[in-house]
């Protein structure tokens, strides 16, 4: 009866988003209104008309105060000036037929264009928003612009939620159709059965290994040289071409890359490839491992985890913070393959633990405070080699771990704090990553709600610059904390250089004043819980090395943008964003079960249970650090929470299917109770 219900729902679903489909798709008639020019578009104007921003803007400076108006009335007025950037909304004449849950607008541009001549550019937000932005040569005032063809698309998450509910319920069925198809002697059981017979374990494993391969490099197709234009990568590709190393990105970075230009030549791919191998070979390994223990094929469809778009198009790019994930992505596979499959021949065991030791070593070299991932997971291989050492005394073992565990975070430490020493040479390019703007905005947090200066010494701000301009920064600017004190920030309130002992009057003013801290980092907390993780590139966008990197002889690897590439990228785009509050649900129902039942029941599987404890702990712990100590509010900062959580699922999961099902398992666990 469920069977037949769901059956009725995905027919009556599809055929509801198929007819939604073909009435969105009709053209329609709207126009564009709410025409914007604020600061956004003043500066883009201003660059679109060659005048330096900041130049302009001090003309119409009074007191460290911009008027917008004078600013704004200057463009118009100025005969220089030829070219308008605004913002804008579409409308629509249907009340039905319109950008809504359902829908995503979308307009022609080519018959907007042709239709307005004054408009020589215009492009729309992304996702189906009817906000947009253009570039006129025309000022416009008040006036809207009509007969705008527009025509609607269904959003991508309904798509996506009926092909998972058909997923599901094939997975979930498929013992039962495959027994229906027996009862019929269908030749499509006839085929299944050569099939079955024909994919032995051999047979399978390969199988496995070669689907892995095949969406290597269809992944590689399709992001190849992968995403590095961004401020980031640009100058890490710099100083790993220059070897002009600095700290403020972590040195590793650069200095292997430029060890891979001395062994293959200079190219822009090999963080992407990075990325692509340390993803696939971590779901290679873990759905051998499991097919392995359970014989069961559908295992296969573990790879669809490589298909989440916050996954698939975020490993694409070549931020630091996703290749260090995928460093640790990849050592956690490794770690969970050898707990369901162990190897016996003691050197091959070593053998790959010390390479699992050195991905976590490039994971924590690969990003600043990546410590807060990594550690948790050193600390499961100590519980494990004394877990392993079988001693019957308790407090012994106790002892041996909390000592062993110390040791490990001062090694940790020591490696973070010498390796940037031994390729950095000039004392200025070591302090570059002092985190001054991160400590600046939280002590900001502190003294101007309680009005207390007292701390903040003078010769801390910038000239001309004092505890009054903090007060109005910070009135307007709670999250931002760029804002306070990088050199690249013109309204910068403090100088971008060492302050001594910021450190000390941080904790200082947190002691003074611990509930306007609180108060701040429950203000951060918050907003966090409201972001997806982002996946950055929606579409593959190849692009030229900029000019910097090619007189210094770097090879430009451009790759056409077709039509192909497009469509498939399209179409895998198609799937749901992972919000950061899943993923933090996600962790600490892990981290409380995974604690309740190791309390009360001791399973066969303990091992892996206490694995996927130290997973959801490094995850929360990621997720309490960047909350912390974000600069920005920028979700790759919580990008190591996605593989932690999708890898302490998996190894959750199989625990309480080898367990006999969550209904076995609660039971046995109310048995012990009693």
């Amino acid at each position: 009866m469920k069977s037949k219900i769901c059956i009725s729902f995905i027919i009556i679903y599809t055929l509801a988003l198929i007819i939604l489909s073909i009435l969105g798709n009709k053209t329609r008639k709207g126009y564009l209104s709410e025409f914007k020019f604020d600061e956004i578009h003043i500066n883009q104007t201003l660059e679109l008309n060659n005048l330096d921003i900041e130049e302009t803007k001090k003309l119409f400076t009074i007191d460290n105060q911009l008027d917008n108006n004078a600013l704004s009335n200057y463009i118009f007025t100025n005969e220089a000036i030829t070219n308008y950037n605004y913002g804008f909304k579409l409308k629509y004449y249907s009340k039905i037929f319109r950008h809504s849950d359902i829908y995503g607008v979308y307009i022609d541009t080519n018959k907007v264009l042709q239709d307005n001549s004054f408009i020589k550019e215009i492009n729309m937000d992304k996702n189906g928003s009817p906000f947009g932005n253009l570039i006129s040569t025309n000022k416009i005032n008040d006036e809207n612009i009509y007969n705008v063809t527009y025509y609607l698309r269904i959003k991508k998450v309904l798509i996506s939620l009926i092909l998972f509910i058909t997923f599901i319920y094939l997975y979930v069925n498929f013992s039962k159709i495959i027994s229906k198809l027996e009862k019929r002697n269908s030749k499509i059981y006839h085929l299944y059965l050569k099939y079955d017979n024909f994919m032995t374990v051999k047979r399978s494993i390969i199988l496995f290994i070669l689907i892995g391969i095949i969406l290597f490099l269809l992944h590689l197709w399709i992001g190849f040289p992968g995403y590095f234009y961004s401020p980031d990568n640009i100058n890490i590709l710099t100083q790993s071409v220059q070897k002009n190393y600095s700290n403020w990105h972590p040195v590793t970075i650069a200095v292997t890359l430029n060890f891979l230009y001395k062994l293959f030549g200079q190219h822009t791919f090999y963080l992407t490839l990075i990325n692509l191998i340390c993803l696939y070979s971590g779901l290679i390994l873990i759905a051998v491992s499991l097919y392995l223990k359970t014989k069961n094929r559908n295992i296969m469809f573990i790879y669809f985890i490589s298909f989440i778009p916050n996954f698939y198009f975020t490993v694409i790019t070549q931020l630091k913070d996703v290749t260090a994930s995928m460093y640790l992505w990849l050592a956690i596979c490794i770690i969970f393959f050898m707990i369901l499959i162990p190897i016996k021949r003691l050197i091959l065991k070593i053998f790959i633990y010390l390479f699992v030791f050195i991905l976590i070593i490039f994971s924590l070299l690969w990003r600043h405070n990546m410590i807060v991932s990594i550690y948790p997971i050193i600390l499961f291989l100590i519980f494990l080699a004394v877990y392993k050492l079988n001693i019957e005394n308790k407090i012994k073992n106790i002892f041996i771990y909390l000592s062993i565990s110390l040791l490990a975070a001062l090694v940790l430490i020591l490696i973070l704090k010498i390796t940037p020493h031994i390729f950095i040479k000039n004392q200025i390019n070591l302090n570059l990553n002092t985190p001054n703007h991160i400590f600046l905005i939280q002590i900001a947090s502190c003294a101007v709600p309680n009005n207390d200066d007292s701390l903040i010494p003078t010769n801390w701000y910038e000239k001309e610059k004092n505890f009054e301009d903090l007060k109005e920064m910070y009135s307007v600017n709670k999250y931002d904390a760029d804002a306070y004190s990088v050199s690249w920030r013109k309204e910068r309130i403090f100088k971008p250089v060492y302050l001594e002992d910021i450190s000390k009057i941080w904790m200082s003013y947190i002691m003074k004043y611990p509930y306007s801290y609180f108060k701040f980092l429950s203000l951060h907390l918050s907003k966090w819980l409201s972001l997806n993780i982002d996946d950055y590139i929606i579409t593959v966008v190849p692009y030229d090395i900029p000019k910097v990197l090619e007189d210094n002889g770097f090879k430009t690897y451009y790759v056409p943008f077709n039509n192909l590439r497009y469509k498939v990228s399209h179409f895998l785009d198609s799937g749901v964003r992972v919000p950061i509050i899943l993923l933090f649900m996600i962790s600490i129902i892990i981290f409380l079960l995974s604690i309740f039942i190791l309390i009360k029941h001791k399973l066969k599987n303990y091992i892996l249970l206490s694995f996927s404890f130290f997973l959801s702990f490094s995850s929360l712990a990621t997720f309490f650090i960047v909350v912390a100590f974000s600069p920005v509010f920028d979700s790759r900062y919580m990008y190591p929470m996605l593989p932690l959580s999708i890898m302490s699922i998996i190894s959750f999961v199989y625990i309480i299917y080898d367990f006999g099902g969550f209904k076995k398992i609660i039971k046995e666990l109310r048995g012990n109770s009693k």
